[in-house]
């Protein structure tokens, strides 16, 4: 089993990267689906991609990994979220299973066409006044995902 622990939409506020990073020692992933509003280094060991407010540091705008027999995009999502087809397309184009995105804030675990996308909604704020919050990812011998939301 391999544990991802994903973030997004922290704004700057580099508490939430800390609680996360001090109260999960142990995950073999560390992502940031942007909006980080903080240099790269600031986040380590976050791995982290370009967020529509992140123009002023150097992140890439989306990354691809290949983990646990699954290949995963992870981007910020602004450009797609406003329709659940551009994302599906944004996914199949890139041939993965999993996506990683943030920019809503708000939390949201689904699967569209046979791929799952993941939102662990924000770090900082999330927009439905459910509490700030990340995902902790799952990825099990078998294939199988699981995704926990967790609060701060």
């Amino acid at each position: 089993m391999l544990k991802i622990c994903l973030a997004s939409d922290n704004h700057g506020d580099l508490d939430p990267i800390h609680r996360i990073l001090n109260d999960n020692p142990a995950c073999d992933y560390y992502f940031h689906a942007g909006d980080v509003m903080a240099p790269p280094e600031a986040i380590a060991p976050f791995v982290a991609v370009e967020g529509n407010n992140d123009w002023q540091f150097e992140f890439p705008k989306e990354r691809i990994f290949e983990i646990g027999g699954h290949r995963i995009l992870l981007m910020h999502g602004h450009r797609y979220t406003y329709s659940a087809n551009l994302m599906v397309d944004k996914a199949k184009e890139n041939k993965v299973d999993i996506v990683f995105y943030g920019h809503t804030h708000v939390f949201s675990d689904k699967i569209l066409h046979g791929i799952r996308f993941i939102n662990p909604g924000s770090c900082w704020h999330c927009r439905d006044m459910s509490g700030a919050c990340y995902a902790r990812v799952y990825l099990f011998d078998d294939g199988t995902i699981k995704v926990e939301r967790v609060d701060l």
